[in-house]
């Protein structure tokens, strides 16, 4: 019931401030603002922000900014759409910060597990530029890749399935994450290994980026939008540090 003490408690907890789309938001807002700036001077090669952008301009939509306006723009409605109150806590955005910083650590050790590291480890030290641009990927991969591999695909599938069509949540929940994780690896591959065939594939890559993107469904199921999406960029730039 609305009028129902204890449910009102359960949404004053620290969980259920973490999962408000506009404490996500304000949480999101420095990494948004630095891959903004850092791509008006550099620009991207980044594939999730440019396909979103050719996707906008598909329908008619143009301009620079739409990629993270689109972002800014659900996550307000979401808050519209839930009649969240306009309050923000620093006490759960810093605690947001902590959280990813732990959820983090699973990927690192399923990457040293897979010798994924040193695999990838550059054969001369990079210039301080090229350190920034990588930083600058590592956080825009974070917001991109998430927006349309978590929050767009497993969302929209919960939506038609379960509440469109009123089926239950679990097993969509599952094959979401699961297909996601799947795409999610699939996009990361190169056109000319793609067009090789699956002998050519790299399985090892393959595997450890479906098992990553399996673990980031689950925490985004669990803890939201803007945790994943810190996890996913500070595993990146732990990555980059790393081959320094």
């Amino acid at each position: 019931m609305a009028n129902d003490p204890r449910a009102m408690q359960r949404r004053d907890t620290y969980r259920w401030e973490t999962l408000r789309p506009l404490n996500n938001l304000v949480f999101l807002a420095p990494f948004l603002v630095f891959f903004q700036i850092g791509t008006s001077i550099y620009g991207t090669n980044l594939l999730a922000p440019r396909d979103l952008d050719r996707l906008l301009t598909y329908f008619g939509a143009t301009g620079p900014y739409l990629p993270v306006l689109t972002i800014v723009l659900v996550m307000l409605a979401q808050h519209l759409f839930h009649k969240d109150r306009w309050e923000i806590q620093p006490k759960t955005i810093a605690g947001m910060l902590g959280e990813s910083i732990l959820w983090m650590i699973p990927l690192i050790g399923m990457m040293h597990m897979s010798g994924r590291l040193f695999a990838q480890q550059a054969a001369s030290a990079p210039s301080a530029e090229q350190i920034f641009q990588q930083l600058l990927s590592s956080v825009g991969a974070g917001i991109y890749e998430e927006f349309i591999f978590r929050l767009v695909f497993i969302c929209l599938t919960l939506v038609i399935f379960v509440d469109v069509f009123g089926l239950k949540k679990e097993p969509f929940a599952a094959a979401a994450i699961l297909v996601g994780a799947v795409t999610f690896a699939l996009y990361h591959l190169p056109n000319a290994e793609a067009a090789a065939g699956v002998s050519s594939l790299p399985w090892r890559e393959l595997i450890f980026r479906t098992l990553a993107g399996i673990y980031l469904g689950i925490v985004f199921i669990m803890r939201g939008f803007g945790i994943t999406v810190a996890t996913h960029a500070f595993y990146n730039i732990y990555v980059v540090v790393s081959q320094l």
